[in-house]
């Protein structure tokens, strides 16, 4: 079966969209035996600083031809510095010794230099800048089960680029007001693109809004469920006017707010391998049967 191309991807930033891309694929890699690839899109390079260690990551910072940064630039230079295979880091994250610890979890690390290829591109080529993405990677997705492209929080260039790639959408979701505004909004602008860009792509014409996670839940009165139930019934509202899909669902179950969830980052590890006992490596686990149901129909 071909992998499922997911993009993970918000405009409003710090609704874990990150912690959603690290963890989701650690645990459909460990225990479900999924092959994964995390695509880091964002010049912030927050899931490349997750994964990888010191060392790791200063190497991707005197060599940006081996990060997602090169695959654009080769796209509006006419070069070819960019090669998969030397770019791809198999296994992370890694142990002190450089032994994997996820053998079938793999990255493509971003370079801040994404910054200023979002000003470059569509600027300085004729060609639909949004294609680049799926042009250069697409013929290395069949190695994998699912491709998971962390994007900025925006919709701009390099994330128009992953929208036209993938082939589902996935909402990292805080229950709250802002959140829930934004929400249509959000639906409404990315069904622009797709309408802009079927002419490329001709499953961009129906909607690919496959799933909303809801992050640092807190069961704290009844607050949180009353944000959870509107959201509800804000995805059933935007599933009746076209504008996400019709089998689009909220994926549980919500990913409690939990300290371990810095504590693993700072050590570069999936929550998982971090604390298989925290609140969070078990919603993960959860998550990840439903998630695998959820993509099953598609």
């Amino acid at each position: 079966m071909p992998a499922k191309i997911i993009a993970f991807i918000n405009f409003k930033g710090g609704v874990g969209k990150t912690s959603n891309v690290v963890n989701l694929g650690a645990v459909l890699a460990r225990t479900y035996h999924k092959r994964v690839l995390i695509v880091d899109l964002d010049a912030q390079c927050n899931a490349t600083f997750w994964l990888l260690g010191h060392a790791e990551r200063q190497r991707l910072e005197d060599e940006p031809q081996k990060t997602t940064s090169q695959i654009f630039r080769d796209h509006v230079n006419g070069t070819r510095f960019f090669d998969f295979d030397e770019a791809v880091i198999r296994g992370v994250p890694r142990s002190p010794a450089g032994n994997p610890h996820i053998p079938t979890l793999d990255l493509l690390g971003a370079h801040v230099d994404l910054l200023e290829t979002e000003d470059i591109l569509g600027a300085r080529t004729l060609q639909p800048y949004f294609t680049f993405l799926e042009k250069t990677l697409k013929p290395h997705t069949q190695a994998y089960d699912y491709v998971f492209l962390d994007c900025p929080p925006n919709i701009y260039n390099v994330s128009k680029n992953a929208l036209f790639f993938a082939d589902h959408y996935v909402i990292p979701y805080v229950p709250d007001f802002l959140s829930l505004s934004g929400f249509r909004v959000f639906a409404r602008v990315v069904k622009r693109f797709q309408d802009q860009a079927s002419g490329y792509k001709p499953k961009l014409a129906r909607p690919l809004i496959a799933a909303a996670i809801i992050n640092r839940y807190k069961n704290v009165g009844n607050v949180f469920d009353q944000a959870i139930n509107q959201l509800k019934l804000e995805v059933g509202d935007l599933r009746s006017k076209g504008l996400i899909h019709q089998k689009a669902a909220i994926l549980n179950p919500p990913i409690r707010d939990c300290s371990r969830m810095a504590s693993c980052s700072d050590s570069h590890l999936p929550v998982i391998i971090h604390d298989e006992n925290a609140i969070s490596s078990q919603d993960y686990e959860d998550m990840a049967t439903d998630f695998l149901a959820h993509f099953a129909q598609f």
